[in-house]
């Protein structure tokens, strides 16, 4: 019977409609995104009903929440490329190695950095651009959150195993479990139990850990590879490729989480409501941006799985699709950001300054909003067929090349306006550098797809 999975699993990768596979990975990856994003997000919606400062003090952890992200997309990525391309290989009993090493070595570092936030949370919040009236709230829930780190880098980890292993229904289902538990224990801790700050951090933990045994779970469905400490085999070799393929995952991520602080610091001479309306419109892109991720994220076990079947074909029209299904989503999603912008920013805060702030924010970037699904698609393409350089120096395009030097930049000629015309102004230089980037790729892979026919 397990066989018979693995061979029924083996024929979808490999034979399925492109578009159809594509889809049906996607559409459970972008759900479980979506509703993550709705999870990060209800502590900002929760918390708003206290103080401004209290939003403002989600918005600056926020960098540590993305911080944690880069650690456990580097190591689920890293290792899940792998895991695809060696099960495309039929090379499972490798594929498994790969998998146990990456989860443990999560779950070490996240207990490194649980020791760290109960010692440290204070001095880590005001390098993260805490001012004097947001540094206790900002201290309290970083505390928290470093401590539930152990289970958070986990679900990352495991998320993108099973994605990776064309098991998305599963990553699907213990994400959103732990999303939903979050969202239910959040008014009950925040307002019921009056933990304010701390309650909003503590359902995040309580939910993250209930997701990770969730996705533990996972791995014994399906024929999925099994977790188990005897399969935890640390080698150079493999921590190297892990890191190898992981970099442009663990740049993108993190470099996330330098522009966020970045941010903080530019917003900071602005007042609180400058720093809370920038929390509040990344909040917003998010979500947008998570269904553009999410698809490119369904691609990614297709594209390293067919890669290793020497399938070129199956990669080439896959991008193809990739980067006109993204493009079509996310100009609607632009359309809808500018129109109803005051209205989402309000779903958060409403406080006049707070929705003014973000909604120029989100209005400047609705006009290059659209360049980002092709970044997206080139992006997990290049990562996908381990082009680890390429793959890199894009995924810190949009963040970090570009970004960074605006938001240093653009707020001192415009002032306050600088800071919303940062992001767009990054977006349109990255799609610039991504046609440089990507088209060599394009074309071997269009020759390969060629001599295979």
């Amino acid at each position: 019977m397990a066989k018979k999975k693995y061979k029924d699993k083996y024929d979808k990768l490999a034979n399925a409609p492109i578009k159809q596979l594509i889809s049906s990975l996607a559409i459970p990856t972008i759900l479980s995104m979506l509703v993550s994003a709705l999870y990060n997000t209800a502590d900002s919606f929760f918390v708003g009903k206290i103080n401004t400062q209290s939003v403002a003090s989600i918005g600056i952890v926020f960098s540590i929440m993305t911080l944690l992200q880069a650690i456990g997309f580097f190591l689920g990525n890293g290792s899940g490329i792998m895991i695809s391309t060696l099960l495309g290989e039929k090379k499972k009993e490798e594929a498994q190695i790969y998998a146990n090493v990456a989860l443990f070595t999560a779950i070490a570092v996240g207990i490194l950095l649980a020791i760290i936030g109960l010692f440290f949370s204070t001095p880590i919040a005001l390098m993260l651009g805490a001012t004097k009236s947001t540094k206790a709230y900002a201290s309290t829930y970083l505390r928290y959150i470093l401590i539930g780190s152990p289970f958070i880098l986990g679900s990352f980890v495991l998320n993108n195993h099973l994605r990776y292993q064309g098991s998305a229904l599963y990553s699907m289902i213990g994400i959103i479990t732990g999303s939903i538990i979050n969202i239910a224990l959040d008014p009950l801790f925040i307002f019921t139990f009056k933990l304010e700050v701390a309650g909003a951090a503590l359902a995040t933990i309580i939910s993250q850990t209930i997701s990770f045994f969730i996705l533990y779970f996972g791995t014994f469905k399906n024929d999925n590879i099994r977790i188990s400490i005897k399969r935890f085999k640390p080698k150079k070799d493999i921590y190297f490729t892990i890191f190898k393929n992981g970099m442009p995952s663990l740049s993108r991520q993190g470099i996330s989480t330098i522009a966020n602080i970045a941010m903080n610091f530019a917003c900071a001479p602005f007042g609180d409501a400058v720093i809370a309306g920038m929390s509040v419109y990344n909040r917003v892109m998010f979500i947008g941006m998570a269904v553009v991720i999410g698809y490119g994220q369904g691609y990614q076990p297709v594209c390293s799985f067919n890669f290793g079947a020497k399938k070129y074909d199956r990669v080439y029209n896959g991008y193809k699709f990739l980067a006109k299904i993204t493009t079509v989503i996310i100009i609607v999603l632009s359309i809808i950001g500018y129109i109803f912008a005051p209205q989402l920013i309000a779903i958060f805060r409403k406080d006049v300054d707070v929705i003014k702030v973000g909604t120029q924010a989100l209005r400047y970037q609705s006009f290059a909003m659209a360049v980002t699904g092709f970044c997206t698609a080139s992006n997990m393409l290049m990562q996908s067929l381990r082009i680890s350089g390429k793959a890199t120096v894009l995924a810190l395009a949009r963040q970090g090349i570009f970004y960074i030097p605006a938001i240093i930049i653009l707020p001192r000629l415009f002032a306050q306006t600088g800071i919303a015309l940062a992001q767009p102004v990054a977006d349109i230089l990255s799609f610039i550098l991504t046609i440089f980037l990507v088209m060599p790729t394009l074309k071997e892979l269009k020759a390969k797809t060629k001599s295979n026919i």
